[in-house]
Protein backbone atom coordinates (compact mmCIF):
# COMPACT_ATOMS: atom_id res chain seq x y z
CA UNK A 1 0.00 0.00 0.00
CA UNK A 2 0.98 3.47 -0.87
CA UNK A 3 1.22 6.42 1.39
CA UNK A 4 1.03 9.80 0.49
CA UNK A 5 4.14 12.18 0.19
CA UNK A 6 3.06 14.00 2.93
CA UNK A 7 2.49 11.04 5.66
CA UNK A 8 5.97 9.35 5.01
CA UNK A 9 7.53 13.34 5.57
CA UNK A 10 5.56 13.29 8.52
CA UNK A 11 6.64 9.98 9.41
CA UNK A 12 10.39 10.51 8.98
CA UNK A 13 9.85 13.67 10.97
CA UNK A 14 8.42 11.98 14.02
CA UNK A 15 11.35 9.07 13.60
CA UNK A 16 13.84 12.03 13.45
CA UNK A 17 12.52 13.71 16.50
CA UNK A 18 12.17 10.78 18.48
CA UNK A 19 15.31 9.62 17.60
CA UNK A 20 16.51 13.38 18.45
CA UNK A 21 15.63 12.77 21.85
CA UNK A 22 16.64 8.86 22.21
CA UNK A 23 20.16 9.37 21.21
CA UNK A 24 20.63 12.94 23.45
CA UNK A 25 19.41 10.71 26.61
CA UNK A 26 21.36 8.04 25.61
CA UNK A 27 23.93 8.56 23.38
CA UNK A 28 24.48 6.94 19.38
CA UNK A 29 26.35 3.62 21.45
CA UNK A 30 23.11 3.62 24.03
CA UNK A 31 20.49 2.86 22.00
CA UNK A 32 19.89 0.53 19.04
CA UNK A 33 17.61 0.89 16.41
CA UNK A 34 14.80 -1.27 17.91
CA UNK A 35 14.65 1.47 20.66
CA UNK A 36 14.64 4.34 18.24
CA UNK A 37 11.99 2.69 16.22
CA UNK A 38 9.82 2.40 19.14
CA UNK A 39 10.48 5.76 20.08
CA UNK A 40 8.83 7.19 17.37
CA UNK A 41 5.90 4.37 17.28
CA UNK A 42 7.05 2.64 14.16
CA UNK A 43 8.49 -0.28 13.40
CA UNK A 44 12.00 -1.18 12.36
CA UNK A 45 11.39 -1.44 8.57
CA UNK A 46 9.58 1.81 8.71
CA UNK A 47 12.64 3.08 10.54
CA UNK A 48 14.55 1.66 7.58
CA UNK A 49 12.77 3.02 4.58
CA UNK A 50 13.37 6.45 6.30
CA UNK A 51 17.14 6.50 7.13
CA UNK A 52 19.78 3.70 5.44
CA UNK A 53 21.40 3.21 9.50
CA UNK A 54 21.78 4.31 12.88
CA UNK A 55 24.74 6.62 11.67
CA UNK A 56 22.12 7.93 8.76
CA UNK A 57 19.58 8.68 11.40
CA UNK A 58 22.54 10.54 13.88
CA UNK A 59 23.97 12.42 10.99
CA UNK A 60 20.00 14.06 10.32
CA UNK A 61 20.08 15.02 13.81
CA UNK A 62 23.09 16.32 13.95
CA UNK A 63 22.16 18.47 10.50
CA UNK A 64 18.61 19.35 11.49
CA UNK A 65 19.39 20.17 15.29
CA UNK A 66 22.98 21.80 16.00
CA UNK A 67 22.90 25.24 16.39
CA UNK A 68 18.86 25.49 16.62
CA UNK A 69 17.25 27.40 17.77
CA UNK A 70 19.71 30.14 18.06
CA UNK A 71 19.10 34.13 17.30
CA UNK A 72 19.20 34.98 13.92
CA UNK A 73 21.96 37.17 13.41
CA UNK A 74 19.43 39.55 10.57
CA UNK A 75 16.59 39.33 13.11
CA UNK A 76 16.35 43.10 14.61
CA UNK A 77 18.80 45.68 15.63
CA UNK A 78 22.25 44.06 17.50
CA UNK A 79 21.34 45.53 20.98
CA UNK A 80 17.92 43.56 20.42
CA UNK A 81 19.58 40.76 19.19
CA UNK A 82 22.25 40.32 22.26
CA UNK A 83 19.45 40.68 24.54
CA UNK A 84 18.07 37.60 23.42
CA UNK A 85 21.62 36.11 23.06
CA UNK A 86 22.08 36.47 26.74
CA UNK A 87 17.94 35.26 27.35
CA UNK A 88 19.43 31.88 25.11
CA UNK A 89 22.04 32.06 27.83
CA UNK A 90 19.82 32.13 30.75
CA UNK A 91 17.99 28.98 29.15
CA UNK A 92 21.15 27.14 28.55
CA UNK A 93 23.53 27.57 31.01
CA UNK A 94 20.76 26.59 33.34
CA UNK A 95 19.72 23.55 36.13
CA UNK A 96 16.19 22.72 33.47
CA UNK A 97 18.67 22.15 30.57
CA UNK A 98 21.29 20.10 32.99
CA UNK A 99 18.09 18.17 33.69
CA UNK A 100 16.68 17.23 30.61
CA UNK A 101 19.26 16.55 27.95
CA UNK A 102 16.78 14.85 25.88
CA UNK A 103 15.15 17.89 24.89
CA UNK A 104 18.53 20.01 24.99
CA UNK A 105 21.61 20.96 22.83
CA UNK A 106 22.70 18.11 20.71
CA UNK A 107 26.30 19.91 21.34
CA UNK A 108 26.82 18.46 24.88
CA UNK A 109 25.54 15.08 24.36
CA UNK A 110 26.63 14.22 21.27
CA UNK A 111 29.80 15.65 20.37
CA UNK A 112 31.49 12.60 21.45
CA UNK A 113 29.76 10.15 19.49
CA UNK A 114 29.91 12.51 16.64
CA UNK A 115 34.18 12.30 17.35
CA UNK A 116 34.06 8.88 16.85
CA UNK A 117 31.68 8.45 13.69
CA UNK A 118 32.77 8.77 10.57
CA UNK A 119 34.01 11.57 8.37
CA UNK A 120 30.46 12.24 7.19
CA UNK A 121 29.00 12.72 9.85
CA UNK A 122 31.61 14.56 11.24
CA UNK A 123 31.73 16.93 7.70
CA UNK A 124 28.38 18.08 8.46
CA UNK A 125 28.77 18.49 12.14
CA UNK A 126 31.93 20.63 11.11
CA UNK A 127 29.10 22.98 8.91
CA UNK A 128 26.69 23.49 11.39
CA UNK A 129 29.55 24.27 14.09
CA UNK A 130 30.28 26.90 11.36
CA UNK A 131 27.34 28.23 11.28
CA UNK A 132 26.91 28.72 14.48
CA UNK A 133 29.83 29.88 15.52
CA UNK A 134 29.31 32.56 12.76
CA UNK A 135 25.91 33.33 14.25
CA UNK A 136 27.41 33.64 17.84
CA UNK A 137 30.31 36.00 16.40
CA UNK A 138 28.15 38.16 15.07
CA UNK A 139 26.29 39.47 18.23
CA UNK A 140 29.92 40.13 19.56
CA UNK A 141 31.92 43.01 19.97
CA UNK A 142 35.56 43.66 18.10
CA UNK A 143 36.83 42.74 14.70
CA UNK A 144 36.23 40.03 12.45
CA UNK A 145 38.65 37.66 14.03
CA UNK A 146 38.28 38.82 17.73
CA UNK A 147 34.58 38.10 17.20
CA UNK A 148 34.68 34.78 16.04
CA UNK A 149 37.50 33.83 19.03
CA UNK A 150 34.78 35.02 21.51
CA UNK A 151 31.98 33.04 19.88
CA UNK A 152 34.49 30.21 20.58
CA UNK A 153 34.83 30.70 24.00
CA UNK A 154 31.42 31.56 25.00
CA UNK A 155 30.02 28.20 23.15
CA UNK A 156 33.02 26.45 25.16
CA UNK A 157 31.73 27.44 28.57
CA UNK A 158 28.38 26.83 27.35
CA UNK A 159 29.14 23.27 26.47
CA UNK A 160 31.64 23.26 29.51
CA UNK A 161 29.09 24.08 31.93
CA UNK A 162 26.42 21.35 30.78
CA UNK A 163 28.75 18.81 30.24
CA UNK A 164 30.65 19.32 33.54
CA UNK A 165 26.96 20.21 35.89
CA UNK A 166 24.94 16.45 34.17
CA UNK A 167 28.06 15.00 35.18
CA UNK A 168 27.60 16.28 39.11
CA UNK A 169 25.02 14.45 41.15
CA UNK A 170 24.88 17.24 43.71
CA UNK A 171 22.45 19.48 42.08
CA UNK A 172 23.53 22.22 44.85
CA UNK A 173 27.11 21.87 42.88
CA UNK A 174 25.70 21.57 39.51
CA UNK A 175 23.98 25.44 40.59
CA UNK A 176 27.55 26.31 41.14
CA UNK A 177 29.34 25.17 38.13
CA UNK A 178 26.40 26.54 36.11
CA UNK A 179 25.84 29.94 38.20
CA UNK A 180 29.96 31.09 37.38
CA UNK A 181 29.93 30.14 33.61
CA UNK A 182 26.47 31.95 33.00
CA UNK A 183 27.64 35.34 34.75
CA UNK A 184 30.86 34.89 32.53
CA UNK A 185 29.33 33.92 29.53
CA UNK A 186 26.76 37.18 29.86
CA UNK A 187 29.48 39.27 30.61
CA UNK A 188 30.93 38.25 27.32
CA UNK A 189 28.53 39.46 25.27
CA UNK A 190 28.56 43.08 26.70
CA UNK A 191 25.87 45.55 26.13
Amino acid sequence: MRYPPERKAKTRDAVLKAAACELRECGFFGVGVDRLSAAAGVTSGAFYSHFSSKEDVLASVIDANLGRPFVEPGDGDLRKRRERLRAYLRGYISLEHRDDPGQGCVIPTLSADVARSGEAIRKIYQQRMDEFIGKIASLMKGAPGVREKKAWSLLSMMVGAMLIARAMPDKDQAAKAIDSALESALESVGE
